[in-house]
């Protein structure tokens, strides 16, 4: 599991973290993935091979507390 797949499950199972609270972390955690990405495809950073999966875990779980993801790619931003 990644550091940010650990990360998700921790904010998502924390039950004294209001749901508003847990979607506020997990924004920001897309925001910086989206921003990795957005980056390696300037040549910026070295590319990961788990950032597309992270961006997924995340999505995910912007979907069990009834948020949808960003829907501009890395790209677009």
């Amino acid at each position: 599991m990644t550091h940010i797949k650990r990360k998700i499950v921790t904010i998502l199972t924390d039950a004294h973290l209001p749901d508003a609270d847990k979607i506020a972390q997990l924004r920001q955690l897309e925001a910086d993935s989206l921003a990795k990405e957005r980056s390696a495809t300037e040549g910026m950073t070295p590319v990961d091979g788990d950032d597309g999966e992270d961006l997924k875990t995340i999505e995910n779980a912007l979907r069990r507390l009834g948020e949808e993801p960003v829907e501009a790619g890395a790209a677009t931003l």
